[in-house]
């Protein structure tokens, strides 16, 4: 009886130290799976960041930081921001009243959609208004740091009354100076087809013309955003291809050949009203009009009352555009090179090298692109070698005579 006593004890002694190996083993698994988890994540692991070490992400603070960009640009606020040496975003930003909950609840869901946390370190009460500091941490690094200021509702009134629009009287418009040395100008064709506009050109930091598409869908917007980020803006002036697959143009939108002056000036004028800011024309297509000495004449007529200067585009050989521009003493310049006619990275960089090469031996040189990215990363990334060469990138206004 003691034996078989002492058999059971041993077997019930057995099962529980089994059970209990059998616990601490789940646990361990169970607690390694969520560190795992947390670090393919990117998030901090006890266990595995300290075998594999969790590697940089420098892209994803890029993608940030556009998307951040973004943000503020459909809350219609205009960012102040620079990058220092160690690679963190400083933006000071001013909200109203009512735009500012919402600025900071769209801040905090960028910040947790980027694994990463929005953190208000500092809040001062000025008057009325109120200066928040927040810092925003990526993989637990300090990627920006925003002084987001709010106005308050007095104030907020205030800055909406100036902002009513009036209508500007009409001021005479200096003919532009030249400049001497070796000069290059860019100039974005198409801007407001695209999602990629003024707060893009605008990043790249330089001087740039972008010529704004009347009709495009957002072509009124950019040409305010142009005129507050400092860039210059031209009118895209549609005018008729020589390839028009037997498309029919309105005439209320496109300069064609059987277009009457009261058409042209018609045309003209509705595209000054939406692009207020421009300070000259260049043509959208027209490759058929603009190799028409007649029509171009007719239009340039249009154009001279108006104190715009012309940009020839070239999109044809034959163009007399900028010919016939010259003849009635309208300030003139011509495209020398289409730095994306193939839209690629790798050609609009062999295009901008050719401008540079060209800028040196003529003392100028006009480049004409596109809202594509690729176009603008390779403006973006050709800009130390164009200053090593000596060349300045200006106004394309900088560059008609």
């Amino acid at each position: 009886m003691a034996k078989k006593r002492k058999k059971r004890y041993k077997g019930k002694k057995n099962a529980s130290l089994f059970f209990f190996v059998l616990f601490i083993l789940i646990a361990v698994l169970a607690v390694a799976l969520l560190e795992y988890i947390d670090f393919k994540k990117g998030k901090e692991s006890f266990i595995f960041s300290k075998v594999v070490p969790l590697k940089s992400k420098p892209q994803s603070n890029e993608v940030l930081n556009s998307k951040l960009l973004k943000l503020f640009k459909d809350k219609k606020i205009i960012p102040d921001y620079f990058k220092d040496e160690k690679g963190i975003y400083h933006y000071k930003v001013t909200a109203s009243y009512k735009k500012f909950p919402g600025v900071v609840n769209k801040l905090k869901e960028l910040a947790v959609r980027f694994n990463g946390e929005l953190i208000l370190s500092e809040i001062q009460k000025i008057d009325q208004n109120s200066l928040s500091l927040y810092h925003m941490h990526l993989d637990k690094q300090l990627t920006h740091i925003i002084l987001l200021s709010r106005l308050g509702r007095e104030k907020t009134k205030e800055v909406a009354r100036e902002t009513i629009p009036v209508t500007p009287k009409k001021k005479k418009r200096r003919k532009p100076s030249l400049v001497s040395g070796a000069n290059m100008a860019f100039i974005i064709d198409d801007v407001g087809e695209y999602d990629i506009g003024a707060l893009e050109l605008k990043q790249l930091n330089i001087p740039i013309t972008a010529s704004i598409l009347p009709d495009s869908p957002r072509a009124r917007e950019e040409a305010r955003w142009i005129e507050e980020y400092k860039l210059q803006a031209l009118i895209h002036l549609p005018m008729q291809p020589r390839n028009s697959n037997g498309r029919k143009y309105n005439r209320n939108k496109v300069i064609t050949l059987k277009s009457s002056d009261r058409e042209i000036k018609s045309l003209i004028n509705r595209a000054r009203k939406i692009v207020p800011n421009a300070r000259g024309i260049n043509n959208h297509e027209g490759s058929l009009v603009t190799a028409n000495r007649q029509v171009m004449t007719r239009v340039l007529n249009q154009v001279k009352p108006t104190g715009l200067f012309f940009v020839d585009s070239r999109t044809i050989g034959n163009t007399v555009a900028y010919d016939v521009a010259v003849e009635l003493d309208i300030p003139a310049a011509h495209k020398d090179f289409f730095i994306d006619h193939v839209q690629t990275y790798e050609d609009s960089m062999n295009q901008i090298r050719k401008m540079v090469d060209a800028a040196l031996q003529k003392g100028r040189a006009i480049g004409i692109g596109h809202p594509h990215s690729s176009t603008l990363r390779a403006i973006q990334d050709s800009i130390p070698y164009i200053e090593s060469r000596g060349v300045k990138i200006v106004f394309v206004s900088q560059l008609v005579h």
